[in-house]
């Protein structure tokens, strides 16, 4: 399985504004998420060369039901030229700063944090985030799961889910939050 995804930014448009549009639309809401993730490189291995990412994400589900979850992943290197499309592998850890302490006595070290607050709604199998990034902004990504020889056809779906919420194509951006944040921090 991998993830098809289109990421936009919504400079000129509020997420309360997108959300009314994809609720008329009949997207459905169905969590509000507080994600901090924390980005890893290697010493022998460097992710941001080969495009890749690994990230260790610790996720407090704030509606409808509170709770808490971190998770391990692997981001492989996107796929297309139209799409954030990567294969991803994904597992739950029982002790976030345990894997923490694991992934840095394997010679992996942060190099990043990203913190946002997500409100995800969905159509059928199409997920719409609504994320507010911290010293970023607000964006939209769209996700859909598929196999590999769907992959086309799942960013033709996500990019007509986008033209239906009057996002203009043109707000796209394959720069993952991660690769936005350290260029900020760089300029």
């Amino acid at each position: 399985m991998l993830e098809a995804e289109l990421k936009a930014s919504l400079a000129g448009r509020t997420l309360e504004e997108l959300e009314a549009a994809a609720l008329a639309l009949g997207f459905r809401p169905r969590s509000v998420l507080r994600e901090t993730d924390l980005y890893f490189n290697g010493v022998t291995h460097d992710f941001a060369a080969g495009d890749e990412a690994l990230r260790l994400r610790t996720c407090e589900t704030l509606e409808p039901e509170p709770g808490m979850v971190t998770c391990l992943t692997y981001k492989g290197p996107k796929l297309d030229p139209r799409s954030n499309s990567r294969t991803e592998y994904e597992t739950a850890v029982g002790d976030g700063e345990t894997a923490c302490r694991i992934l840095e006595a394997l010679g992996f070290h942060p190099v990043c944090r990203v913190e946002k607050v997500r409100r995800e709604l969905s159509l059928g199998e199409v997920t719409l985030c609504l994320d507010r990034v911290t010293d970023l902004g607000d964006f939209l990504e769209l996700e859909l799961l598929c196999c590999e020889g769907d992959r086309e056809a799942a960013v033709d779906r996500l990019l007509a889910a986008l033209d239906r919420l009057a996002v203009p194509r043109s707000a796209l951006t394959r720069r993952s939050y991660l690769g936005m944040l350290q260029e900020r921090a760089d300029s």
